[in-house]
């Protein structure tokens, strides 16, 4: 529960693209998936690319695969440090059973901390994987969470 109601999990569809699309931009203005990269992703994991709404109205989305790799995730703005990104990632943790794990930008501080504060720990650096900018490869295994109850 939130201060705003109840949030829900459920399974992205292609209603949903333009509000994704615009989470998507607002948190990753300079290099933002494309409405024909999410379709993709929401033809290729159609299980694991899921939103989490509020009165019907979404908030944040996250994909990911059976391996646990989390290809992207965002939450709006105005709805961060709520713990929708947490449930977000225990959601993700839970639908594959073992551990999660992600590519963060090296300087993408406020990421990281949210990432170290779910356990995730940082297992290696990727030089230039952004360009200019290295890339951490977080995991959190199973083992190292909290579990949160889901509304699914």
């Amino acid at each position: 529960m939130t201060e705003n109601g109840l949030a829900r999990i459920r399974k992205f569809n292609l209603e949903d693209i333009g509000p994704v699309l615009e989470i998507e931009t607002q948190a990753f203005p300079k290099t933002a998936y494309s409405r024909e990269l999410l379709l993709s992703y929401a033809e290729r994991l159609p299980d694991t690319f899921v939103v989490i709404e509020i009165d019907k109205d979404i908030v944040g989305y996250i994909i990911f695969d059976s391996s646990g790799h989390i290809h992207s995730t965002a939450v709006k703005a105005v709805h961060r440090r709520k713990g929708l990104g947490r449930r977000l990632f225990m959601h993700a943790l839970q639908c594959v059973n073992k551990k999660i794990w992600l590519e963060v930008r090296s300087k993408n501080i406020g990421a990281i901390e949210f990432y170290k504060a779910l356990d995730m720990k940082i297992m290696r650096r990727v030089p230039n994987y952004y360009g200019s900018d290295d890339a951490l490869i977080m995991v959190l295994n199973q083992r190292g969470c909290g579990r949160i109850s889901i509304i699914d």
